[in-house]
């Protein structure tokens, strides 16, 4: 009898238009933000906007286009209860419009989500040097793309007439709604897991760098906030069931929509983080490079390991005269990378950033803190110094 019983004022008066409206467009503010300081860093600071710039900015654009939707949809009776849009004399039309862009908002949020946590793991692949870790990297960027561009085509392509999603007068066979259902609770989990696993790998490298331990954990906390955007993809996965309610949608949507929003708005900002460090040097005009004496009493600039690393993170490649040697011959970072690629894997991985002690593989050339593509000086070995210089003839 329950069931019959008309609704209630107080039923017919409850919303969520308001938290549907305020998530979305503060999640679509904040990723915003990050986004245009992060362009801007890597265009008029760094001036090299790079592949994982561009896919975050289109995240972006996703994300704006995903609130819009919502927002649209929230006029029509999204945050409403059934019972009450059909009271409206625009009931039926407006009940047929919250499905479409309902659709149209799943698709769009798994866009934004993927294409953020793919800039991540393409800023990752820029930095390590690990083949173990690519691999991981790669893997990622492959499944993640493969299984949530099947679930975009699965949002229409579970019903051979799509326009049935929305308007059920039309005729149409659709699939059982616990096929969607089910792979989109695997799909949600997953991406929850390859936000932690994106967290953590940054720690595996970076604590194997020669600097200072403070200075390595403050850079792998900054590489690993997409721990946020994990947990928020888990709470987001236990709404994900509400995909397929069909009598009281328009109310029980909301709450995966706004967790939705909150978790793309979280992975963008998470991996512009990392990148806004020259910002901080622009405001406190700090420098990367510091000033020291070669032998003949040449003033030269050097880059320590630290530096170097902070170098590749930012994505830096200019004309810019970054390795001088003795004799004065300056040539810069991308010049020394066609001439010697493997010398830049091999400061990454054996600089010892002034600490008093190298060890260097005999068959491993030590890259000079300050060196040309020309100076060659011997093989490595051990060494109790500041500084190494190798020589090649």
């Amino acid at each position: 009898m329950a069931d019959t019983a008309p609704p209630t004022p107080a039923f017919l008066a409850e919303s969520t238009v308001g938290t549907v409206r305020t998530v979305m467009w503060a999640a679509v503010a904040i990723a915003t933000v990050f986004v245009i300081l992060r362009l801007w860093v890597r265009i008029k600071v760094r001036k090299a906007f790079g592949l994982d710039d561009g896919i975050v900015a289109a995240a972006t654009v996703f994300l704006i286009a995903y609130a819009v939707v919502c927002h649209i949809a929230t006029i029509h009776g999204l945050g409403r209860h059934v019972a009450y849009v059909a009271t409206l004399p625009t009931g039926p039309k407006d009940l047929i419009e919250v499905g479409f862009l309902a659709e149209l908002a799943q698709v769009l949020a798994v866009l934004s989500c993927t294409l953020g946590k793919t800039s991540f793991a393409v800023t990752l692949l820029r930095i390590v040097v690990q083949p173990t870790i690519k691999y991981i990297l790669w893997f990622i960027i492959i499944s993640m793309n493969a299984v949530n561009v099947l679930v975009c085509i699965l949002v229409y392509a579970q019903c051979k007439d799509p326009r049935h999603l929305w308007n059920p007068e039309i005729p149409g066979h659709c699939l059982p709604p616990s096929i969607f259902t089910n792979l989109s609770l695997f799909v949600g989990a997953y991406s929850g897991a390859q936000d932690f696993v994106l967290a953590l790998l940054p720690w595996v490298f970076i604590m194997q760098l020669q600097m200072n331990y403070r200075e390595k954990l403050a850079i792998a906390l900054a590489m690993s906030l997409g721990v946020f955007a994990g947990a928020t993809a888990i709470v987001k996965t236990t709404y994900l069931v509400a995909l397929s309610k069909k009598t009281d949608f328009t109310w029980a949507l909301p709450p995966l929509f706004w967790w939705a929003a909150a978790e793309d708005g979280l992975t963008i900002v998470a991996c512009s983080i990392p990148v806004l460090r020259p910002l901080l040097k622009v405001v406190m005009n700090g420098s990367t490079f510091r000033k020291t004496s070669d032998r003949d009493g040449k003033p030269r600039t050097s880059r320590s390991g630290r530096d170097n690393f902070m170098h590749e993170l930012d994505g830096k490649v200019s004309s810019e005269p970054i390795y001088t040697g003795p004799d004065g011959i300056e040539a810069t970072r991308a010049t020394a990378e066609r001439a010697h690629p493997e010398r830049q894997r091999a400061q990454a991985a054996f600089d010892d950033g002034g600490s008093e002690q190298s060890i260097l593989e005999e068959h491993t050339p030590h890259v000079s803190l300050t060196r040309d593509p020309r100076l060659i000086e011997g093989k490595g070995r051990i060494v109790t110094t500041r500084e190494v210089n190798v020589r090649y003839d």
